[in-house]
C-alpha cells in the first residue's frame, strides 16, 4: 500500500467513524432540547395559570449551545425589583413592559406549543 492509499484509506475509516457519531450526538442533543423546551413551557404554563403575562422570543441567530434556545420573558406582578432566580439566564423576569425591546410572541396556555426550537438550517442532519 502506498503512503497516499493509505492516507485516503484512513480519512475514510475517520469520515465514517464521525457519520456515525453525528448520529449519537444528534439523538443525545434531541433529547436535551426536548427536555429543556418542555421545561420553558412548565414555566411559561405556570406562570400563565398565575395570572402573569409571558412572551417568547426564538432564538434565531446562534445554535442552541451556543445562544440558547430562546428566552421567556415574564411579567411579574407588582411593581418590586425584578426577582432574582437560580432559573437559567433565557427566562427574565420583568416589571414592566419595555418600549425600547422585542419580546417575542405573547403565549397562552393555548399556544404553548409555539415555545418551539428550530435547528440551525446549516447543521448537518
Amino acid at each position: 500500500m502506498t503512503a497516499q492509499e493509505n492516507v485516503e484509506q484512513t480519512i475514510n475509516r475517520l469520515e465514517k467513524e464521525w457519520s456515525r457519531l453525528c448520529l449519537v450526538l444528534d439523538s443525545h442533543e434531541r433529547a436535551l432540547v426536548g427536555a429543556y423546551l418542555g421545561f420553558l413551557r412548565h414555566v411559561a404554563q405556570t406562570c400563565i395559570e398565575s395570572g402573569w403575562r409571558v412572551w417568547f422570543r426564538q432564538n434565531r441567530w446562534t445554535h442552541w449551545g451556543e445562544g440558547g434556545f430562546g428566552s421567556l420573558s415574564i411579567l411579574s406582578p407588582g411593581r418590586e425589583a425584578e426577582p432574582h432566580t437560580a432559573l437559567p439566564s433565557e427566562i427574565r423576569f420583568l416589571r414592566d413592559v419595555p418600549d425600547d425591546r422585542e419580546l417575542g410572541e405573547e403565549i397562552t396556555v393555548a399556544t404553548l406549543d409555539r415555545i418551539a426550537y428550530q435547528p440551525d438550517p446549516w447543521s448537518p442532519t
